[in-house]
């Protein structure tokens, strides 16, 4: 089995289970508030700050450097957003790291100490996941906030692959072509699964947050329990 193809059918359940989570579920009936976002948008991009950094500092990784394409970079157009809604709807930054994206960063910094092909899992889960269910919430943010344009959007926005899927057929192909051993493939699908597990708890923490912003009344109007 090719590697793209095993991390894909390996993950299925843990994308499930991300989907699941009551403040994605949210996202999707258009219950998000500016502030909450704003607080979303900078977990992710003390996230992907980190990521890319460790990536440019082994670009020439025999292995890493087979998925090195600085045009997915995120920091600049998340750093971009987080500045219009603060511009656009007053919002606020915490100024601080939260504890889940402190648990994801430090995981990160991690396996790039000890098994810094382990990244490949990280990028793979990120950005295909940015180019292809992150298209869908883009469609979801800029109805929310009546966004027009790529104003507030620029997360999902790739300007220099013009192709999402021709993209990802060519990252899914240069995965294949990892010179990985079936030790390392093993290792590689688990730390697939832990990527969407600390991306899940991103959401279950920003859960809180939305509570807060929108009331927990409408939370659960939103999201029924039961």
């Amino acid at each position: 089995m090719s590697v793209a193809l095993m991390l894909r059918e390996g993950t299925a359940d843990k994308h499930q289970e991300t989907e699941r989570v009551p403040y994605l579920r949210a996202i999707f009936r258009g219950g998000l508030d500016p502030q909450t976002y704003t607080y979303q948008l900078e977990s992710l991009r003390d996230v992907y700050n980190v990521m890319e950094d460790l990536f440019r500092e082994n670009a020439k990784d025999p292995i890493l450097s087979k998925v090195y394409f600085p045009e997915l970079f995120r920091t600049k157009a998340l750093e971009e957003d987080i500045k219009f809604f603060q511009s656009k709807f007053g919002t606020k930054v915490k100024g601080k790291i939260s504890p889940k994206t402190q648990d994801y960063i430090n995981h990160i910094q991690r396996i790039a100490k000890t098994n810094p092909y382990l990244l490949v899992a990280q990028s793979y889960v990120r950005y295909l996941g940015d180019l292809s269910g992150g298209q869908a919430i883009k469609k979801v943010i800029a109805k929310t906030f009546a966004l027009e344009g790529t104003d507030g959007t620029a997360f999902y926005e790739f300007p220099e692959i013009q192709d999402h899927q021709a993209f990802k057929g060519i990252y899914r192909t240069a995965m294949d072509t990892l010179p990985l051993n079936d030790s390392q493939k093993t290792e590689l699908l688990e730390e697939a699964k832990q990527v969407f597990d600390l991306n899940k708890n991103l959401f279950v923490e920003l859960e809180e947050d939305l509570k807060i912003n929108i009331g927990v009344e409408k939370f659960q109007e939103l999201i029924p329990v039961g």
